[in-house]
């Protein structure tokens, strides 16, 4: 079964509802059609959102990791490439300085 995606601003909605609602956090996650603990975890995002002004709240589905995650296994093969070419110099230098 696929995982929804939801929208930031249906996030955005759903968060600023709990806050202003004389439900519980429970009751208005039942409402909504999602479990609790998606509410209780929206809900954190966006007060720690709130309190690092820049950080975007609700970041989204893993893109920017993915794109950073692409960048890093870039930089590791040109760094394994660089050591792979170190090595065969060194021993080449090594072989010759006798």
């Amino acid at each position: 079964m696929r995982k929804p995606k939801y929208t930031r601003e249906f996030k955005e909605q759903a968060v600023e509802l709990s806050y202003s609602s004389d439900k519980s956090v429970a009751q208005l996650a039942a409402d909504l059609g999602i479990a609790t603990n998606m509410l209780h975890r929206w809900r954190r995002e966006y007060r720690d959102g709130i309190a690092s002004n820049g950080k975007r709240i609700f970041p989204g589905h893993g893109r920017a990791r993915d794109e950073e995650l692409k960048r890093l296994r870039k930089a590791l093969h040109q760094a394994e490439m660089e050591r792979d070419i170190l090595k065969k110099a060194a021993a080449y230098f090594a072989q010759h300085a006798r």
